[in-house]
């Protein structure tokens, strides 16, 4: 009885395998929520399979390979459909805006301040002032997104200076030598408009369907992403090889 239970472990384990490679690199290098539910169903019935002699074992096997299958027919939707997309695999939150702290979003995402310290000092970050940009991501990780990072001119001396916290002087110098200005918000994935980054950098659909049309594409939908890098519409390539 021993070695048939060891023989099922070594028959899970070699289906598993085979089933993650099937189901894409994505399930180990970005694991979300929903592919947090679906590894937790696969590590339960593989368990139960193995010690439960009452259940055939095909059925085990036959258990895991649907959640497989339904999880890859998923991900193809989830391509395809945003809003399906942030239902499953959830939504980034913004919450650090120019340098203030977004309560009305940590308060949604029951996130506080300790959480945001703790992630802050993991990243080598010493103060909040540091922080123009923080993102908490679908996957629960802090994207933070640094003052000095972003150019900010003066427009009566017409230099490009950092962002100095303290106060104190911290003179200019010319803009060619400024940090390029890109911001962490996308305006456009998978052929879908993110309004609320729209709104967040203090611009319009129309800008963009414009800026669109300027580049070559009719509509949102021929593009796969895109960005506001320098006070211009960056618009990403795609190749097929």
């Amino acid at each position: 009885m021993d070695w048939m239970l060891l023989l099922k472990v070594l028959a899970i384990y070699f289906f598993i395998l085979f089933l993650l490679k099937f189901m894409g690199k994505r399930e180990i290098g970005q694991l979300s929520l929903f592919d947090f539910v679906v590894v937790l169903l696969i590590a339960d019935i593989a368990v139960i399979g193995a010690e439960d002699g009452s259940v055939p074992f095909y059925m085990t096997l036959l258990s895991i390979l649907l959640l497989g299958v339904i999880q890859k027919i998923l991900a193809v939707i989830l391509l395809k459909v945003k809003p399906i997309r942030d239902f499953f695999d959830g939504k980034e939150s913004i919450i650090m805006i120019d340098g203030k702290l977004n309560v009305k979003e940590m308060k949604k995402q029951s996130y506080n301040v300790d959480d945001l310290i703790v992630q802050m000092r993991i990243k080598n970050i010493r103060s909040l002032s540091e922080i123009k940009y923080a993102v908490l991501e679908a996957n629960g990780e802090i994207s933070i997104f640094k003052f000095k990072d972003f150019p900010s001119r003066d427009p009566k001396t017409k230099t490009t200076t950092a962002h100095n916290p303290t106060g104190k002087t911290d003179g200019g110098y010319d803009a060619a030598s400024a940090p390029e200005e890109i911001y962490p918000f996308p305006l456009i994935v998978s052929g879908k408009i993110h309004k609320d980054n729209l709104k967040l950098l203090n611009l319009s659909e129309d800008w963009l369907r414009k800026e669109i049309k300027k580049k070559g594409y009719q509509s949102e939908k021929e593009i796969l992403y895109a960005n506001y890098e320098n006070k211009k519409l960056f618009i990403i390539e795609t190749c097929n090889f």
